[in-house]
């Protein structure tokens, strides 16, 4: 009988041994808090051994049975917060204030997943195949890649001549121009979260630390640094962060794949500057004679302390790196700064710089993924659709646009908001970007505007109703000071049975006091007969019962009656 081994999910046929990794069927996981191998999550992933764990959660190794595919899952249990009774699935979290902070963290954890989700076409950055919450806890599901970290790469390749650094970096960087154009940044580009697989690809994999570099945000960030390839900013809570943050680091990590050596600390350099009048960081050429004037300038210039002589963007950056004359040499100053009017945690910072260094690496060591010997483009089964991105969407667009991939739109209510219009589509699931059958639902949640306003000299303003429950609708008509409404009960498929389909007249307009509003009220899908597929193939059968909006489960046994392959 045929066997999928839970190392590294290739199927073989006799013993307990995997003749491709040498995996002992039935071996435990290395940690009781793990999950078992062979446990099924989502109905859909199985669950092999683990790659890689740290204090913030655990990535394993998975075989996903929509898409036939390994993949790499990667599940939130930070071990200061939550545990596991071994063999169990649930995650207990502990109780008080660590629960808060649990909860917070899942919360950034599937947000990571969902903005990575939306870069699903660029080539230097890992692909999020799925992000969902499950056993009290969450889990995002990835490509499974295969080769090494460049960290890795460059312990036994040394230095790497400039030409090849910066074909490495280039994927990186035409992706990241897509990222910083949503308003996102990095934040942790170094040699450790860059992945060289053995087919030739360059992948950025862990988004943990990015966060949203709008105006209102970028100068409210938590404090993330990585010694040598962090600029000054990002020690500083309130910094002012944008492209030219991750500027700084590509061009410290080319610096490092060059030279060999990594950039001094940041905060160290311009301490130094004020002590020595100089700058401590060596130049390239004298580290590795063989590299041009074109890229050390440009490196050089992204390599600034401060922001403003720095190089502001990656489109800039890249036309200096690839110039035919050098760009010129911005050198810059760096003002006077005032050492014992830092706070104490900073003024620590500076000489802990090697220990912080060695900490973090330890750190970002948890989310690494592993690898793929599968085909370099994934292959997608018939009968298997990419989820759309509706968020942002109004709901009547969003219901048109999930049906036209074959998937089923379902309402999941409403929620009010002060800054998200009314009928807008504020959260979906499963996120854009995940794979799913053909016919599965995809719950989607609409924005019902601010709050309900009260009658004013006679006047009622109508609130939005639409996917609310008649029940909630009741309440807001009454705080509203308008009459009980008409109610006509319909059909629907995409509306749940109670919920509001529409209402007449539409959400704003201004009415007198007591008016009746009419509501069209879902009774959900009608029921239809199921047609029969016995006798049929399987994928008759799968075609026949998707093209009547059914979800299909496919489950195998032995019959001496009927023939192979049928139903």
């Amino acid at each position: 009988m045929s066997k999928l081994c839970l190392g590294c999910m290739n199927v073989y046929e006799e013993g307990n041994v995997c003749p491709y990794c040498g995996y002992v069927e039935g071996t435990p996981p290395e940690e009781a808090i793990h999950i078992l191998p062979g446990s099924l999550l989502h109905g859909r992933y199985t669950v092999g051994k683990v790659l890689g764990y740290g204090g913030f959660g655990t990535t394993y190794i998975g075989f996903d049975h929509i898409l036939l595919q390994r993949v790499a899952i990667k599940e939130y249990l930070p071990s200061e917060f939550a545990t596991r009774v071994p063999g169990e699935m649930t995650v207990l979290v502990f109780e008080g204030e660590k629960s808060e902070q649990f909860r917070d963290g899942m919360v950034k954890f599937i947000d990571e997943a969902r903005r990575l989700a939306k870069f699903q076409n660029e080539p230097g950055i890992i692909k999020i195949y799925d992000a969902f919450e499950e056993n009290n806890t969450a889990y995002n599901v990835s490509e499974y890649l295969e080769g090494e970290t460049l960290a890795s790469y460059m312990e036994h390749a040394g230095v790497i001549p400039e030409d090849m650094a910066v074909e490495i970096m280039t994927p990186i960087m035409e992706s990241m121009k897509a990222v910083h154009a949503a308003g996102i940044l990095h934040r942790d580009i170094a040699p450790d979260n860059i992945f060289l697989t053995l087919d030739g690809r360059v992948k950025l994999i862990d988004f943990g630390a990015s966060r949203y570099a709008t105006t209102s945000h970028s100068r409210s960030l938590t404090v993330i640094i990585k010694p040598g390839y962090s600029p000054e900013e990002q020690y500083r809570s309130r910094g002012d962060q944008g492209p030219y943050t991750d500027v700084y680091s590509i061009a410290a990590t080319l610096y490092k794949m060059i030279t060999g050596k990594t950039p001094p600390d940041a905060l160290e350099r311009r301490a130094t500057y004020e002590n020595k009048n100089k700058d401590i960081i060596i130049e390239p050429h004298e580290l590795n004679k063989d590299i041009s004037q074109v890229r050390e300038n440009a490196i050089m210039n992204a390599l600034n302390v401060k922001i403003e002589d720095r190089t502001q963007d990656i489109p800039s950056f890249l036309a200096e790196l690839n110039a035919e004359v050098p760009a010129k040499r911005r050198y810059g100053s760096i003002r006077q700064m005032n050492f014992f009017k830092l706070p104490l945690w900073m003024k620590i910072a500076v000489p802990a710089a090697l220990a912080v260094f060695l900490t973090f690496g330890i750190l970002i060591a948890t989310g690494v993924i592993n690898f793929s010997r599968f085909s370099q483009e994934l292959v997608v089964p018939d009968g298997v659709v990419i989820v759309p991105d509706v968020e942002g969407l109004n709901n009547n667009e969003a219901v048109e646009t999930i049906e036209k991939t074959n998937l089923l739109a379902v309402t999941a209510g409403n929620v009010e908001s002060e800054y998200i219009p009314a009928g807008t589509i504020v959260y979906q699931s499963p996120m854009g970007g995940a794979y799913m059958t053909r016919s599965a639902q995809v719950m989607i949640t609409v924005s019902s505007g601010k709050a309900v306003q009260e009658a004013i000299d006679g006047i009622s303003t109508v609130p939005y109703l639409t996917w609310s429950t008649l029940e909630e609708a009741l309440e807001k008509l009454e705080k509203a000071g308008l009459a009980e409404p008409e109610i006509e009960e319909v059909y629907d498929d995409n509306v749940a049975a109670g919920q509001i389909i529409s209402q007449d007249p539409e959400a704003g307009e201004e009415v007198p006091e007591g008016t009746v509003i009419k509501l069209k009220v879902s009774l959900g899908p009608q029921a239809r007969p199921i047609p029969s597929a016995e006798g049929m193939t399987q994928k008759e059968a799968e075609e026949l019962l998707l093209s009547y909006g059914l979800s299909v489960t496919v489950s195998y046994v032995k019959d001496d009656s009927y023939p192979e392959g049928q139903v």
